[in-house]
This record gives C-alpha cells, structure tokens and sequence, in this order.
C-alpha cells in the first residue's frame, strides 16, 4: 500500500511539473514586446553601396573623418571610403533604440549605412579612438 501512495504522489508531482513547464514557455506572444519572437530590426543597416550615396565620410589617415558631421533624411544612406593605407572601423556611440552598428572598413573599401529612423548617432574607429564623427538623421 505504501509503494502505491509512494507512486501515485510521484505521477501527480510529475504532472504538476510538467503542467508548469509547458505554462511557462508557451503563448505569450514572445519576448520582444509582444511581437511574436522576432527581434526588432535595427534602424541602421549595411546595405550595398549606390552609385552615388546621399552623404559621404573619408577617413582621413588615423586622425579623422572628414566631414566630422553629416545630416541625412530617414532611409537615405551614408557611405564612408577608406584610402589611409590601414582599417578602420564605423562603430555606434549613443544611439536610438535598434540603432547600434559596428562596420568594418578596410583599406581602399567603402562601407555604407541605411539609416531608416530620424535621430543623432555618434560613431568612432576603434582601432583609432580620436576618429569620431555624427549622423544627424532628419524625418
């Protein structure tokens, strides 16, 4: 008698476990605000450079971007060129939500950024901190 107590209490406690399980990951609506799973996306994005960009930065040896500033509207993209004979890097500062981003900008290479929301998005090179600039983004 004791074993069916004994068994019985280990088939409900295993029941209960499961029930809970099966409660805690499912529905819901996923973990991004409601949006069923799918992670935000970013309001920069690397996309192929065009033939002739809205605004474009060259890196200017390891001392500077040049302009140090642009200002763009929402979805107009911005292309930085690379001529210095060393990489560098466009990398996010402070920036909106979903706007980080981090490119890789090799020697005698352009890399261009859409930018799909308005706001001000500070960037560096990270091999070359002193290398800073801004992207004013107009609605």
């Amino acid at each position: 008698m004791k074993m069916r107590i004994k068994a019985t209490m280990t088939g409900s406690a295993f029941l209960l476990l499961s029930l809970f399980l099966l409660a805690s990951c499912g529905g819901g609506g996923g973990g991004y605000g409601g949006g069923g799973g799918t992670p935000p996306s970013s309001t920069v994005q690397i996309v192929a450079c065009p033939v002739t960009a809205d605004a474009t930065v060259t890196a200017m040896g390891t001392s500077s971007f040049d302009p140090p500033g642009v200002t763009i509207t929402v979805n107009q993209v911005v292309q930085w060129n690379n001529a210095t004979g060393t990489n560098h890097t466009v990398t996010s500062d402070t920036v909106p939500t979903n706007g980080a981003f981090n490119a890789d900008l090799f020697n005698n290479t352009s890399v261009c950024l859409k930018f799909t929301e308005a706001g001000a998005f500070n960037y560096h090179c990270v091999p070359h901190p002193n290398m800073t600039g801004l992207v004013t983004v107009n609605p």
